[in-house]
């Protein structure tokens, strides 16, 4: 039962940042599963707290998605859907993206969020001018008051721009069909940083 309370205690703390009428209705859902551990209907009370951990999921998915740009000129953009793993659900980690669709044309545009991201480290030394040496098509930009990381290949139209906030919130937008680089740094411009600064602690 301690085990069920301070899980309870985790999701509501989360679920309170979407207002108290998705706590309030979160709190029924706990307390029914705590019915269900006392009658010992264990396997019933464990599917149960899956679904509320991914109900809890959703309501982070809705608190970063604000934080994705309108569709630029010309382009239309879809839903933001989660890309977290089924495994991933338990975790603090939230991976959201919004494609964009070119009107009329081939080309697409995808923004993907990554708040407690475990490749912060990695992409972290990506940023090395050194290591860039060794890629042509790569270099850094300036990205507002930060710097991203720009890899642009002219003769495929694929580019891809990253931009790591803090420690472990990873910002990547990339891009197919697309003649410049500058629609994914524009676009990448428009995201909401202080939101995600915001929403990594929720």
């Amino acid at each position: 039962m301690f085990l069920v309370k301070a899980i309870a205690c985790g999701f509501l703390v989360g679920a309170l940042a979407a207002g108290p009428a998705a706590a309030q209705g979160l709190n029924l859902q706990l307390q029914e599963i705590q019915t269900l551990i006392r009658e010992k209907r264990y396997p019933l009370a464990l599917e149960s707290l899956r679904l509320v951990a991914r109900q809890i999921q959703d309501l982070r998915l809705e608190t970063v998605a604000p934080a994705f740009p309108a569709a630029p000129a010309g382009w239309t953009a879809l839903p933001a859907l989660s890309l977290l793993d089924e495994d991933e659900i338990w975790s603090s980690r939230v991976v959201a993206q919004r494609s964009y669709v070119a009107v009329p044309g081939p080309a697409r545009l995808e923004i993907t969020i990554d708040l407690h991201s475990p490749f912060g480290p990695a992409v972290a030394l990506s940023f090395n001018p050194l290591v860039l040496t060794g890629d042509p098509l790569s270099r850094l930009v300036p990205l507002g008051s930060e710097t991203a990381l720009l890899r642009f290949n002219p003769d495929t139209g694929e580019g891809e721009l990253r931009v790591l906030l803090g420690r472990d919130t990873l910002v990547t937008a990339r891009g197919r069909g697309i003649n410049s680089p500058e629609i994914l740094i524009n676009l990448s411009r428009e995201v909401d940083s202080a939101l995600l600064r915001h929403a990594a602690g929720l």
